[in-house]
């Protein structure tokens, strides 16, 4: 099979805070009103992205990786999991106070599956969005448990005003929320492990009050003051690309990638490449066009030459 770019369509999950913006102005279809989520690179359960080529009809991310493994690189081989899901966030309304476990506690409690380390990029805020990233001050599980039963627990965290293009790396163990009005972009390792620790007493579409899980969240929370990340600094290529690292973790790297009236070169012969456009549009060489929120997968050994008067990517590589 000929190397190429292969566009990905994504596994879509519907959830209370969930809205229309992925359907209105990112592209998504979904038979339902609303979408929380769409796992746009995922090899998770039951929630798997789908190859939209003709060449690969009904092919799922595995199925994929079993019939043409050199697609993906050796560097996949060093993990005992497929490593990473991209996904975007449409938060119209703010999501639970909630924190993630790390792998040696996913492993134990969790039957075997990753920890979620995981970074956000701002896609788009409405005026005034926020997030909550970690305590503000170092408290213990008393002040938690306190914060929680009376309703205050969001006075115990970071609320941090964000602006399109801003970024996140959220490590496991950092209690955080999304706020109402943010879109994001959010690569994480593979996993779908979230520990509810407040949500503000809201109910499903059943009536039911959703389920907390407080005691594991006490377990894997880090109760130290959290420092806010420190943007790194933008670099120009001679391409007339510009790039800032995101993140560089012991899981995956991804960066924010600028084109404006140039081009960029994606390559590796260890691993695929995955981007996701946060804005404007692009098109590869040899032709096909890229819009925004559309997610691909670039296989090792093939070299992807984007071209674009004003688009933005991040891109992840293992």
């Amino acid at each position: 099979m000929k190397l190429r770019p292969l566009k990905l369509k994504p596994a879509v999950r519907t959830y209370i805070w969930g809205g229309t913006k992925l359907k209105e102005l990112w592209g998504k279809e979904s038979d339902t009103d609303t979408i929380a989520e769409c796992w746009e690179l995922s090899m998770y359960t039951d929630s798997e992205s789908i190859v939209d080529d003709p060449a690969f009809y009904e092919y799922t991310l595995s199925k994929l990786q079993r019939n043409y493994p050199e697609f993906f690189g050796d560097k996949v081989n060093d993990y005992s999991k497929f490593p990473i899901l991209v996904k975007l966030l449409d938060a119209s309304a703010d999501l639970s106070i909630q924190v993630h476990p790390d792998d040696v506690y996913a492993m134990a409690r969790e039957g075997g599956q990753l920890g979620k380390n995981e970074v956000w990029y701002i896609a788009d805020a409405e005026e005034g969005s926020a997030i909550y990233y970690g305590f503000n001050r170092d408290v213990t599980k008393e002040d938690v448990i306190d914060g929680v039963v009376n309703g205050t627990i969001t006075e115990l965290l970071n609320r941090c005003p964000v602006k399109k293009g801003d970024c996140f790396f959220v490590p496991a163990g950092t209690v955080h929320a999304l706020q109402k009005g943010v879109t994001v972009i959010e690569v994480q390792q593979s996993s779908d492990i979230t520990y509810r620790l407040y949500d503000y007493g809201r109910k499903d579409k059943a009536g039911n009050a959703r389920k907390l899980h407080i005691r594991e969240a006490l377990d894997v929370m880090n109760l130290k003051k959290s420092e806010l990340p420190v943007p790194a600094e933008t670099k120009e290529l001679s391409s007339g690309a510009k790039i800032r690292l995101l993140t560089k973790n012991g899981y995956f790297t991804s960066k924010e990638v600028k084109i404006e009236n140039g081009e960029y070169l994606i390559y590796s012969e260890e691993s695929f490449v995955t981007f996701t456009v946060a804005d404007g549009s692009a098109s590869f060489s040899t032709g096909e066009q890229i819009k925004k929120g559309e997610t691909w997968f670039i296989p090792a050994y093939y070299m992807a030459k984007i071209i674009a008067d004003n688009a933005t990517l991040v891109v992840t590589i293992i």
